[in-house]
């Protein structure tokens, strides 16, 4: 074997071992810290708490996510949602999973389009709320147009404040829980319990006083 040829078999090497390394730190760092169970049931809560303060303590909900298998976080948040609501209130709950194949602006927090909203609602015109756990719906003239005089009520995961404001100005949603985007955060820099690090990395906006910004509460 050559000089030159033991070189490239060292780089290539190296090169391997390096991605392989970047790998395990991923998946066993960064995806680990991504999915804080405590945290992802904290927001399953305050989801399920902020819709019985909507709706009251009976009623029909109707969550709309997407296929768990890729993303714990959401069953997590889902499972944690179902069980407050039953300590809660009397609930009747339908829920709806997005179709994703070839579709990748789907996750926890993003992707409802105003299509499949509507479609929903229209689905269940006796539903007393509607729970997103993929975002807040982008709706044109015409979908907004189809939702009537008297939206449903429509509470939101979202990983963006992006188009709540014009949501809240038209009553098209009540509360969203979203990625915080108002710093400092309050609380302690290094959080421990589930409600210090939803503080942390999440905050509840609502409709009052929306102008031209979400205002959280």
């Amino acid at each position: 074997m050559t000089a030159q040829a033991r070189r490239i078999l060292i780089i290539t090497a190296l090169v391997a071992v390096i991605a392989a390394a970047c790998s395990w730190i991923y998946f066993a760092e960064i995806r680990t810290v991504e999915h804080n169970v405590g945290l992802h049931q904290h927001i399953g809560r305050v989801l399920a708490e902020r819709t019985v303060g909507l709706v009251g303590k009976h009623g029909k909900i109707v969550t709309i996510a997407i296929e768990t298998k890729e993303w714990p976080e959401l069953k997590t948040q889902r499972a944690a949602f179902l069980s407050e609501l039953k300590k809660l209130g009397d609930f009747e709950v339908r829920e709806y999973e997005m179709e994703t194949k070839d579709q990748p602006k789907y996750g926890v927090g993003s992707g409802l389009s105003g299509r499949r909203y509507v479609r929903t609602v229209k689905k269940n015109t006796n539903a007393s709320a509607f729970v997103s756990f993929v975002g807040a719906p982008k709706l044109s003239k015409d979908e907004i147009a189809e939702l009537g005089e008297k939206p449903p009520l429509l509470i939101v995961e979202s990983r963006s404040v992006e188009n709540l404001p014009e949501l809240f100005t038209k009553k098209l949603i009540a509360q969203a829980v979203v990625a915080r985007f108002q710093f400092p955060a309050p609380g302690p820099e290094n959080p421990k319990t589930p409600e210090e690090w939803f503080t942390k990395r999440y905050q509840v906006v609502s409709a009052g006083g929306v102008t031209n910004s979400a205002k959280a509460d």
